[in-house]
């Protein structure tokens, strides 16, 4: 196992050498910019690929959710330019939400799935708004929202009282 992981890294290194003497040499001009959102996103499927492989460790599903969604979103932003992330930010709220799902999948512990979807919802909600730019309606949405959740607090906790 120690070996294929040593074999791995190698070739990366010997991959990336052999790019930056050939770009020098023959002016092949590859940007920096593509090259270096694949530094995030090759751990996280990393991460995802070692606990698939070898169902260890669910633990290492929430660093290779995060790092995969975050990889992708700046692989994104690398190829259509810096101002799409003013359309992708919300995937950055997103991200830790794809890890937790994913172990909560992996573990069955449901103590992952309201952060998990608390996280989406939130990064839904402002994915559509980048998208709409309807702030008004979203304003009023948000705000019936948080009624209602602040009414079921108050329900819920009136019906553990009663005395």
């Amino acid at each position: 196992m120690r070996k294929n992981k040593n074999i791995l890294g190698g070739m990366f290194l010997i991959i990336i050498g052999i790019y930056l003497i050939f770009s020098n040499i023959f002016n092949i001009n590859i940007s920096w910019n593509y090259i270096w959102p694949l530094f995030i996103l090759i751990p996280g499927i990393k991460f995802e690929y070692d606990y698939f492989k070898y169902k260890k460790n669910p633990g290492i599903l929430v660093p290779g959710g995060v790092l995969t969604t975050i990889g992708i979103i700046f692989l994104i932003s690398s190829f259509f330019g810096n101002k799409v992330l003013n359309l992708l930010w919300p995937g950055f709220i997103l991200a830790p939400a794809v890890g937790l799902f994913q172990m909560y999948l992996a573990t069955k512990r449901k103590n992952l799935l309201f952060p998990s979807f608390l996280l989406s919802g939130i990064s839904i909600i402002f994915f559509i708004e980048e998208i709409s730019n309807s702030v008004r309606v979203w304003n009023y949405t948000i705000g019936i929202i948080f009624i209602l959740f602040g009414l079921m607090f108050l329900i819920k906790k009136d019906v553990g009282n009663n005395e």
